[in-house]
């Protein structure tokens, strides 16, 4: 399917207006979406901007947070269970646990607060009393690996209404978004869209469970990290 191609369907579903959801809970966006543009998976080959590209579809009032990756390893200056000790807090399981999403400029309570080096393109997660670096992230290695996963996307924003408890969608702008680059990525984290989400607990063994350092940003913030942003409708 060629750009324009895409374009005309996409303008042809918004001049449906509101269309009511083929399925309930939050996949139905997605789902409705690609029955009407004709697609069985998330993504589709458009070969004159060189490739397949990746579907979201969002509820333009959404507050969601989305997990664009995690990214665990070598990261950190301290043992993991040291930091659960020293920076953790006991949750609603009776464990010692670290479980965070921390932004830049907002210390978390637990004393810990994000920084950017932008000479050494480097975000360091720092204690706050100490001013020491507990764990280092490269901003090239993170971007490589966002690039990788979703270097071209196609966001379709939708507004929504209920009626009779049932969902309604207007698919009524659409966006190409491509060249993710660590200058956008920069830009949207010290403007605090995206996150980093510390996810981790003592087991009764005493050993770390880890279910991985994320970065997260909420689903409509994705424009952000793109430096070539085509509107399509």
């Amino acid at each position: 399917m060629k750009l324009k191609e895409v374009q005309n369907k996409l303008q042809e579903i918004k001049s449906k207006g509101f269309v009511k959801s083929l399925r309930r809970g939050s996949t139905g966006i997605g789902y409705t979406f690609e029955i009407l543009f004709g697609v069985e998976e998330n993504n589709i080959p458009i070969p004159d901007i060189g490739g397949r590209v990746e579907i979201k579809t969002i509820r333009k009032d959404s507050q969601s947070l989305i997990t664009l990756f995690t990214f665990n390893k070598g990261v950190w200056h301290i043992r993991q269970k040291e930091l659960i000790q020293k920076y953790g807090y006991i949750n609603n399981r009776g464990r010692l646990a670290l479980k965070n999403t921390v932004f830049y400029n907002k210390p978390i309570p637990q004393g810990l607060r994000l920084e950017v080096d932008e000479y050494t393109n480097m975000i360091h997660l720092i204690d706050v009393t100490t001013k020491k670096a507990v764990a280092t992230w490269d901003i090239f290695v993170i971007v490589g690996i966002f690039m990788t996963k979703l270097s071209r996307l196609l966001i379709i924003l939708a507004d929504r209404k209920v009626i009779k408890g049932k969902e309604y969608f207007h698919y009524n702008e659409a966006y190409l978004l491509t060249n993710p680059s660590s200058r956008s990525f920069i830009k949207a984290f010290k403007k605090s869209l995206i996150g980093i989400d510390l996810r981790m607990h003592l087991k009764e063994s005493g050993a770390v469970r880890n279910r991985g350092t994320a970065f997260r940003i909420k689903e409509k913030n994705l424009i952000e990290l793109y430096e070539d942003r085509k509107r399509l409708i």
